[in-house]
């Protein structure tokens, strides 16, 4: 069975890429800096800009769904890679 991570799965576009992930059968897990809601089998709570390469290497795929939506915020897109 596929690993795969979804970084920020909180969020509007997290939530229903981890949830869909689960639905076709895929082993999720969800990176999450607070309380998981999605329906991801397995929960990694820790900060986006806390993550290292070691924390994402067991996984065969990592869907980032960070989102920045204001011209102050556009840069993250770039720093959280």
């Amino acid at each position: 069975m596929k690993r795969i991570a979804v970084v920020c799965a909180n969020g509007k576009a997290g939530k229903l890429i981890a949830n869909e992930a689960v639905a076709r059968g895929l082993d999720v897990t969800a990176v999450v800096r607070s309380e998981n809601q999605t329906k991801a089998q397995h929960v990694l709570q820790k900060d986006l800009y806390d993550l290292t390469a070691e924390d994402l290497e067991q996984f065969d795929a990592v869907v980032d769904a960070f989102g920045a939506w204001t011209e102050e915020t556009l840069p993250q897109h770039s720093t959280s890679l």
